[in-house]
């Protein structure tokens, strides 16, 4: 009886101290499109104001968006024009501390991939 109560004791206490989902995510940002520019971001805190800065080639960008309940935000440049191949750097900042970023993998464009024969 007494291991019981001791394990039910560690379980109740380690409730209160372990972080929930949204906190113990690291924020990750993804670029879903180029045109128009769309940017998704999970592990914010939920409701945080997050400010999403956008910089290109093209030009740059800011905007804001709060989390939702889950910690995700869904934002939107429709005015940033991005060629085909473009070079950008995209970065949030929460005003609950979150941070998160993310770059264009440099490609070799207008290249033909195939050898010549």
């Amino acid at each position: 009886m007494i291991v019981v109560f001791a394990v039910a004791a560690i379980l109740l206490a380690s409730s209160f101290t372990t972080p929930n989902a949204a906190e113990q995510a690291k924020p990750q940002l993804r670029v879903v499109t180029l045109r128009p520019f769309v940017v998704v971001g999970i592990g914010f805190r939920p409701g945080e104001t997050v400010r999403v800065n956008v910089r290109a080639e093209a030009g740059a960008a800011s905007t804001k968006d709060v989390a939702g309940r889950r910690g995700g935000i869904d934002v939107r440049f429709a005015r940033l024009t991005l060629d085909n191949c473009p070079e950008y750097t995209v970065s949030a900042r929460g005003n609950k501390g979150s941070r998160a970023s993310v770059r264009s993998v440099p490609r070799t464009c207008g290249i033909d991939p195939r050898p010549t024969p």
